[in-house]
């Protein structure tokens, strides 16, 4: 039998207080919090939705009570027939207009290098950062399309 979210969630927080049937308040553990910010609701099937009014992502939430993001969900029974199912962080749009951003920052780089101007160790780190992101991008998008680069 598997653990409702609920039951999961609840008892690794503290000043959990029950607002209504199905909701409750407690102290967000992704930040120094000295009274409950973190909202707590379960739906009908028992996932739950958290928002934390301090402005902590839910992925930060989960993260600080040492689960993960599924533990949010019910777990469904699984019939052995579905299809994979790849996450997706980005849209398709999103990926492009982030990867048009990144090659738009490295070709910058790359003209200000050939014009004689050294880069110094931030725009370095930042070329680094754009050059994870587009292999990041690429990874992703190969692992949608089931084709992997070498």
């Amino acid at each position: 039998m598997t653990t409702a979210p609920i039951d999961k969630m609840l008892p690794l927080l503290t000043k959990v207080k029950q607002r209504l049937p199905g909701q409750w308040s407690a102290c967000c553990p992704a930040h120094d919090d000295k009274s409950p910010s973190l909202s707590i609701r379960e739906l009908p099937d028992g996932s739950l939705l958290i928002f934390c009014f301090g402005g902590c992502g839910a992925a930060a939430v989960v993260a600080a009570l040492g689960l993960d993001m599924t533990d949010l969900y019910t777990q469904k029974e699984k019939s052995g027939s579905e299809p994979t199912r790849h996450p997706r962080l980005l849209t398709a749009g999103q990926a492009l207009e982030l990867l048009e951003k990144e090659a738009l920052l490295v070709a910058v780089a790359a003209g200000n290098v050939l014009h004689g101007v050294v880069l110094n160790q931030c725009d370095l780190d930042r070329l680094t950062q754009a050059a994870g992101r587009i292999a990041w991008l690429r990874e992703e998008s190969s692992a949608l399309g089931g084709h992997r680069h070498a």
